[in-house]
C-alpha cells in the first residue's frame, strides 16, 4: 500500500510539473512579442483615446468621456469604439498610473495579463472538473490557441472579455457543485459585474447562464438554488449600475448604446466584413483552428456526454452561438475566444474517445501524440496570419488569400 501511494503521489508531482511547464509556455507565447504590432489598428487608437482622457483629466472624468462620446457619436458616419467597455480602459489607466506606460503599451499590457489569466484560470477550472491529466491535454491545446495568442499582442477588449466570461464559466460551475457557500457565490457575482463593465457581449454570455440554470434539471450538471439564481441575477445588476455611474446616468448609457448600434449599420467596414449565413462562424474557426474544430464538432455530434462538464460546455455553445450567429454586421471571429476553452475541452473528449480503439498500452502515447499535432498546427496558423502576415482583424476575405483558396 504504501509503495502505491509513493508512486502515485511522484506521478501527481510529475503532472504537476508538466502543467506547470505549459502554462509557462503559453505565458511565454503571449509575452513575447511575435505578432506583427508596430502600429495601433483602429480599435487601439479609439481605446488610446479614452486612456488618454483619463490620464489629462482623472479618473473622475469617465462620465465626461462617455458623455463626450454621446455628443459625438451621432454626428459620424460610421461607428466608434464606446468608452462603456470600462474594464479595458480603467484598468489601462491604472497600470499607466503605477508603471509610468504610454496608453498603447498600458492597454496591450492589459490585455496580455488577460490572456495569461484565462490559460492559468482555465488550467484550473479543467484540473477541479475533470482532473490532472484532462488539464494538462486541455492547457496545451489552449495555450496553443492562435486567436488567443494574438489578442495577447493587441490593446483588443475580447480577449480581456474572453478572460472575464470563462471565470464567470468557472466560478459558476463551482457554485453548481457545492451547496451555497459566499466562497463562491461572492466571487461568482463579482465576476459577471466585472463582464458587464468588459463588454455588451456580456449579453450573450448571460443568456447562456441562464440556459444552463434552466436546463440543469434535465442535463443533471449539478445543483441550482435560489441564492446562485440571486446572485446571477444581483451580478449583473451591479455591473449594470457601475455602467451607469461610469456614464453619469442612465440617459446617456442609453444615447451610447442607441447611437453605436444605429452607426454599427452604416459602417461600412462592418458591412463588408461583419456579416453571413449561420454558419460562417464554423467556417471561421475551421480556417482559423482546423483541427480543434472538427475534433469539437465530432464530440458534439454524439449528443450525449457522460461528463458533467461537457454536457455544461455543449449547452453553452449551443446557446451563444445561436444567438451571436444571428446578428446581422455583429460578426467578427475575435468575438469567439470565450469559445476556446469549451471547443478544445471538447476536442480532448474526442481524442480520448478515439483512442479507445487504440490498444491499451498505446493510448497514452496515441493522445499525447495527437495533442502535439493539434497544438502545431495552430501554432502553424497563428504563424501563418498573424506573424507571416501581419493580420490585425483575421476576416473571412484575408483568411481567405493567407490560405491561398483565394488568389
Amino acid at each position: 500500500m504504501i509503495p502505491a501511494a509513493i508512486s502515485q503521489l511522484s506521478e501527481k508531482r510529475l503532472g504537476i510539473a508538466l502543467l506547470c511547464l505549459i502554462l509557462l509556455v503559453g505565458a511565454f507565447l503571449r509575452v513575447y512579442p511575435s505578432a506583427g504590432t508596430k502600429y495601433p489598428g483602429v480599435d487601439e487608437m479609439y481605446y488610446r483615446q479614452g486612456v488618454m482622457f483619463l490620464v489629462h483629466n482623472g479618473f473622475t472624468s469617465y462620465p465626461s468621456l462617455v458623455r463626450n462620446y454621446a455628443k459625438d457619436q451621432p454626428t459620424l458616419d460610421f461607428a466608434v469604439i464606446p468608452p462603456t467597455r470600462v474594464t479595458l480602459i480603467a484598468a489601462a489607466f491604472l497600470w499607466h498610473q503605477i508603471f509610468n506606460t504610454v496608453p498603447l503599451i498600458s492597454l496591450r499590457a492589459i490585455a496580455c495579463s488577460a490572456s495569461v489569466l484565462t490559460v492559468l484560470v482555465s488550467a484550473l477550472f479543467i484540473y477541479r472538473a475533470v482532473g490532472l491529466l484532462a488539464a494538462i491535454a486541455v492547457s496545451a491545446l489552449l495555450s496553443c490557441a492562435p486567436m488567443q495568442i494574438q489578442l495577447a499582442q493587441r490593446a483588443y477588449v475580447d480577449g480581456v472579455f474572453a478572460f472575464t466570461a470563462i471565470l464567470t464559466l468557472w466560478l459558476l460551475w463551482e457554485n453548481m457543485q457545492e451547496p451555497p457557500s459566499l466562497k463562491w457565490l461572492v466571487p461568482y457575482g463579482a465576476s459577471i459585474a466585472l463582464m458587464v463593465i468588459t463588454k455588451e457581449n456580456a449579453a450573450f454570455v448571460f443568456v447562456g447562464i441562464l440556459s444552463i440554470l434552466a436546463c440543469n434539471r434535465w442535463l443533471k450538471i449539478g445543483q441550482v438554488g435560489l441564492p446562485l439564481i440571486m446572485t446571477t441575477f444581483v451580478g449583473a445588476l451591479a455591473g449594470a449600475t457601475i455602467l451607469v455611474i461610469a456614464s453619469g446616468g442612465p440617459t446617456t448609457l442609453i444615447q451610447v448604446f442607441q447611437a453605436n448600434i444605429s452607426k454599427t449599420y452604416a459602417t461600412g467596414y462592418v458591412i463588408q466584413t461583419g456579416d453571413g449565413p449561420w454558419f460562417r462562424y464554423i467556417l471561421d474557426l475551421i480556417a482559423m483552428s482546423p483541427l480543434v474544430t472538427l475534433l469539437a464538432l465530432a464530440a458534439l455530434g454524439r449528443l450525449s456526454f457522460q461528463e458533467a462538464v461537457n454536457r455544461y460546455f455543449a449547452l453553452f455553445l449551443a446557446v451563444t452561438y445561436l444567438l451571436m450567429s444571428n446578428l446581422r454586421y455583429g460578426m467578427s471571429l475575435r468575438y469567439t475566444a470565450m469559445w476556446d476553452l469549451p471547443l478544445r475541452c471538447l476536442a480532448f473528449t474526442q481524442i480520448v474517445l478515439m483512442a479507445a480503439s487504440v490498444p491499451q498500452r498505446y493510448r497514452t502515447i496515441f493522445i499525447t501524440a495527437v495533442v502535439a499535432v493539434v497544438c502545431a498546427v495552430d501554432l502553424s496558423h497563428y504563424f501563418l496570419f498573424f506573424v507571416q502576415n501581419g493580420t490585425y482583424d483575421p476576416t473571412a476575405t484575408q483568411i481567405l488569400h493567407q490560405l491561398n483558396i483565394v488568389k
